[in-house]
């Protein structure tokens, strides 16, 4: 962070020796200055600028139309707005066009190296979600993207060393995972990677098949064999022959057919019902489950000889929550499809949406951060970020409205008086506030972060 480029914008040669040395003080190394603000957008086109401390009241040009220009081709530079004229109606327009934050002369120095590492911050964070989303454009897939799964987890990575080792055998697989962390796109890698790629790939969900047609859905029957059965039908495993048959959900199958499944895998030879001729199969055999097999072996409702017979090789799928940044690769791959899908242009997320989904269990997993995603896409109201109104209550971190005082006071805490006035007035909806205060939602609730991290800090 104290290797990020600051730009200091001010006409006062003594503001600006004052500012760079302080920032130096504190160890920041690289500090330019710029006392006519004319020179700034050549600048910027030259020099790579992480954070702009800028005057407003200038000679040669007008801070606020200098803010406009950066902002117009430069939007993802955090600017701060240091000047000493105290008026909220020049602070709340600077915040309206784009301003990071808002501070006065002379500044306070603890609360500008916390506005300015706060700024910093969320650069450099902006800047890691950029370069990992041009990593997943890359055509560098052993690392990136494997098949349909989308990761940079070590984790994952070593889920595909184990697809790499077993895929090239006839081993049956089980893949165990919870629900929506992808074990359908992990079995269709194995398949795809191994000689019986050119074979069909059926897989087969379990806990959707009726208990009482369970036998002749997997198996097939003869016609004639019980009143319905007008042909003869193949099923799935005669369906699956010369190349791979996926039972998800394998836990569910019920116990009277485990034994069936059993001698299918043993003799390679499968039995339609009413036909007493077995029928020889080429077939390979992977299984997945969301439930813990080994227990339910335990708990008599799993065969054991079963389990140890489609299990000879284990693949462990961890949760989307234990796959660190995946959230965030995963929401900005998620992001790009909604996009296309509903013909927007939607650039990224707030910083209160990252923290929300960095800090979000995923119950569903990947599956469940598709659909929060997607929807937000196509319900949100701002042109170009997804806002915590955006996603799902179960996600909100609420903002404590801790500033009420209505008393002569500074103009940073007449500035966060007013937005929770507005904000409690409006029944604490960004959505509602937002257009009270004349801002966007977005530059609302990167205030209101603002306001709840100064309270965390001053009850510290």
């Amino acid at each position: 962070m104290l290797n990020s480029t600051v730009l200091i914008v001010d006409d006062e040669s003594s503001y600006l020796e004052l500012a760079e040395g302080l920032l130096k003080q504190e160890g920041y190394q690289n500090i330019l200055t710029k006392s006519n603000p004319l020179e700034v957008m050549p600048l910027l086109e030259k020099q790579n600028v992480d954070v702009i401390l800028l005057d407003i009241y200038m000679p040669e040009m007008n801070g606020l139309d200098l803010l406009e220009n950066i902002y117009a081709q430069y939007p993802r530079i955090p600017v701060i707005i240091v000047t000493a004229v105290n008026e909220v109606d020049l602070a709340l327009k600077a915040i309206k066009l784009g301003a990071y934050d808002f501070i006065t002369k002379p500044p306070d120095a603890e609360r500008l190296l916390l506005t300015l590492k706060r700024a910093i911050g969320n650069r450099l964070l902006e800047t890691e979600r950029d370069t990992l989303r041009k990593v997943l454009t890359e055509e560098n897939p052993e690392k990136r993207i494997f098949s349909d799964i989308i990761t940079d987890s070590p984790l994952m990575f070593k889920v595909f060393e184990l697809v790499e080792i077993f895929a090239p055998t006839n081993d049956t697989i089980l893949i165990a995972g919870e629900t929506g962390t992808g074990k359908d796109l992990l079995a269709k890698k194995i398949h795809d990677l191994s000689p019986r790629r050119n074979g069909p790939f059926v897989p087969v969900n379990l806990a959707s098949i009726s208990s009482s047609l369970f036998e002749s859905e997997l198996f097939g029957h003869k016609k004639g064999t019980f009143t319905g059965a007008s042909e003869d039908k193949e099923g799935y495993f005669a369906t699956a022959k010369g190349g791979t048959i996926f039972l998800d959900e394998i836990g569910e199958l019920p116990l009277e057919l485990q034994g069936k499944l059993l001698r299918t895998i043993q003799y390679n030879e499968i039995s339609r019902i009413g036909d007493p001729k077995p029928i020889k199969l080429d077939i390979r055999i992977i299984s997945a489950s969301n439930r813990n097999l080994l227990e339910a072996v335990q708990n008599k409702e799993f065969r054991a000889d079963l389990y140890y017979r489609l299990n000879r090789g284990y693949i462990y799928i961890p949760p989307l929550r234990k796959r660190g940044d995946d959230i965030l690769i995963l929401s900005d791959y998620f992001l790009e499809i909604g996009n296309r899908t509903y013909n927007r242009n939607i650039l990224g997320f707030s910083e209160d949406v990252i923290n929300d989904l960095r800090n979000y269990d995923f119950p569903g997993n990947v599956r469940e951060l598709e659909n929060i995603i997607l929807n937000a896409v196509a319900k949100t109201s701002n042109n170009q970020y997804i806002d915590y109104i955006d996603l799902p209550p179960a996600l909100h971190t609420p903002v404590e409205n801790k500033y009420e005082s209505r008393k002569l006071t500074t103009l940073d805490d007449a500035l966060e008086n007013h937005i929770l006035y507005v904000m409690k007035m409006m029944g604490n909806s960004v959505q509602k506030a937002a257009p009270v205060l004349g801002v966007s939602e977005r530059t609302l609730q990167r205030r209101l972060k603002t306001i709840r991290d100064k309270a965390s800090i001053s009850h510290q």
